[in-house]
């Protein structure tokens, strides 16, 4: 499997620095198993899934096939 980030997504990592190896770490699971972590969402963002890192810090994911 291939990873994208967006330009807002490596931002705001480094604006989050203090939960920077959580949210690696979130990645790494998120690649391994990424609809059994992620929870589908509904309306505008139907196909993507979202997966909390923190309360404030949220990755969205969208699977290609």
């Amino acid at each position: 499997m291939k990873a994208e980030f967006e330009k807002a997504f490596l931002k705001g990592v480094k604006k989050h620095a203090g939960i920077k190896k959580q949210i690696e770490q979130k990645v790494r699971q998120i690649m391994e198993q990424p609809v059994e972590l992620g929870e589908p969402l509904k309306g505008n963002l139907r196909g993507f899934y979202s997966c909390p890192v923190k309360r404030n810090f949220i990755i969205l994911i969208q699977i290609y096939p």
